[in-house]
């Protein structure tokens, strides 16, 4: 089974030229795509393309409602699963608004984004989202891509910072976003304690790009190849391509067989159970 453990959906109105996220302290971000291009259908056209089983659909309140995204999951209950974003991690409602999305809406998950939400994940303040995470017993993916995104925010996603968040919440289940690129060193401690995952988009390609296919084999089992998940941040066709170039990638390195399943699906499947 293959699993892409992180893509984006837009929910309605599907019209609007482009889609933007509000940054905490002022001021919006403005998505590389269009929102007619992040829809369902074209999502899983490109999962059948390429033999992809099941995604995890990241939520963003400016994106998709929790609302929207959870009737998608019954609808295509075999091929996604949503987690839900908060508008502040580190804000008292953020607890409130995890706890409605897991306990009335069904989703699985969390996801935050430290540039945007303007937080370290070593930031006490956010402790209490995390602990209520790890009570409904819902995986937190955390994007760590220092400087890809949002400027003047790059020691905030820093994957060290993950570190200091799990000696704040031990039981955690946390997975850190795009390998921390280009951080990625790190990940040979962080990457090894346990709860802690690393999930493959951009970084990946990147490390490969940058280093060759056999030091990033080598990078991957050091890291542990059961603390490895694939995920692409699919978010539209062309940038979906990523997708594509993710699988690949994983399918050409020198890992057993073994190890390229449980990296691919396996993995993820074990922290879900599914």
């Amino acid at each position: 089974m293959i699993i892409d453990s992180h893509v984006h959906l837009c929910g309605p109105p599907h019209n609007q030229e482009s889609a933007a996220i509000s940054i905490v302290e002022g001021g919006t971000f403005t998505l590389p795509f269009k929102r007619g291009e992040c829809t369902m259908e074209l999502l899983l056209e490109d999962m059948d393309r390429r033999g992809v089983d099941m995604a995890l659909v990241m939520g963003f309140p400016e994106m998709i409602s929790n609302k929207h995204l959870s009737e998608l999951m019954k609808e295509h209950q075999k091929r996604i699963i949503g987690f839900t974003g908060v508008t502040d991690p580190k804000s008292t409602d953020s607890v409130t608004q995890l706890r409605t999305a897991v306990e009335d809406l069904g989703l699985r998950g969390l996801k935050l984004h430290p540039d945007c939400h303007s937080f370290s994940p070593a930031d006490p303040e956010i402790v209490p989202l995390i602990s209520c995470a790890a009570e409904l017993n819902v995986p937190v993916l955390i994007h760590s891509y220092p400087g890809g995104m949002v400027r003047g925010y790059f020691n905030l996603s820093t994957p060290g910072h993950f570190d200091t968040l799990k000696r704040h919440v031990p039981e955690a289940t946390i997975i850190v976003g795009h390998m921390g690129w280009p951080r990625y060193l790190d990940l040979i401690t962080v990457g090894q304690i346990p709860g802690v995952y690393v999930e493959t988009s951009w970084g990946l390609t990147s490390i490969a790009e940058l280093n060759g296919m056999a030091y990033t084999t080598k990078l991957l089992r050091m890291i542990g190849i059961e603390n490895v998940v694939f995920g692409s941040d699919w978010c539209s066709p062309q940038i979906g391509l990523e997708q594509e170039k993710q699988i690949t990638l994983i399918e050409s390195l020198g890992l057993t067989r073994e190890e390229k399943d449980k990296i691919l699906g396996g993995n993820i499947a074990g922290v879900l159970g599914l």
